[in-house]
């Protein structure tokens, strides 16, 4: 008889309440996953050690996860997203001409790099055993996000006629012209490598000192080479301030 009676706006409280709390339990299950990332490295990420580390037993986990390779991709996806907004954010905060705001995004990523290294890593560093991630999934969608941050820039840029063409050395290939036709038809298609490699040299630098790979003759002072690196890269896109 009292399961007939109306529970009026009373449902709705507890359903939310569920959500909040099935939602701070994911948190939780993937701050600790990232805890033991960071000890022993992804390919060795254990369910059974992640429920342990949260006081949860091993069955009530698969309730969140269908096992590894999807709390992984849920950890990656997250990663890609956080540092897409970072860039994102710099970038929209970054003034008006081109290379301020191609600067800003630079730096906002190697400052989330450098407070995040463990993270970083997990998206760009050695690919785990065993894992594949999902066509066209989570992580695909959040690394072309983080890529259109710096490309958008770009593009706005040749819009404005702020960046002009940039000598390539050799003949396109048709990936990259078929690339630089479906974001513009009037778009060089020397531009899609020339930001892309712009891209790789200072990801390459952010990725090395994430590895302290020049503290041997930086210390803790190699963002003096990430700023001069910056500046040689975006003279030799046009952009100079």
């Amino acid at each position: 008889m009292f399961a007939k009676l109306p529970v009026s706006g009373h449902t709705d409280t507890m359903t939310t309440r569920r959500e909040r709390l099935r939602a701070a339990t994911f948190e939780e299950i993937k701050t600790a996953a990232l805890s033991q990332i960071a000890e022993v490295g992804g390919s060795s990420l254990s369910l059974r050690g992640v429920a342990r580390e949260i006081g949860m037993s091993p069955a009530g986990l698969y309730r969140y996860y269908d096992g590894r390779d999807e709390l992984l991709t849920d950890l990656i996806a997250d990663a890609y997203k956080d540092l897409a907004t970072a860039v994102e954010s710099a970038i929209d905060e970054g003034g008006d001409s081109p290379h301020d705001r191609f600067a800003a995004g630079m730096r906002a990523y190697r400052r989330w790099a450098l407070e995040q290294p463990n993270r970083f890593l997990l998206i760009f560093g050695t690919p785990i055993p065993g894992y594949e991630a999902p066509d066209d999934g989570p992580t695909v969608e959040g690394n072309r996000r983080m890529g259109e941050a710096f490309f958008s820039v770009g593009v706005d840029a040749w819009r404005r006629g702020q960046m002009p063409p940039v000598a390539l050395g050799r003949p396109t290939t048709e990936g990259e012209r078929n690339l630089a036709a479906d974001i513009d038809p009037e778009m060089p298609p020397e531009f899609i490598p020339v930001m892309l490699g712009t891209w790789a040299h200072f990801h390459g630098l952010v990725t090395l000192e994430v590895l302290n790979q020049f503290r041997w003759l930086y210390g803790d002072d190699s963002e003096v080479l990430f700023e001069s690196e910056i500046e040689r890269l975006l003279s030799g896109l046009g952009v100079s301030g």
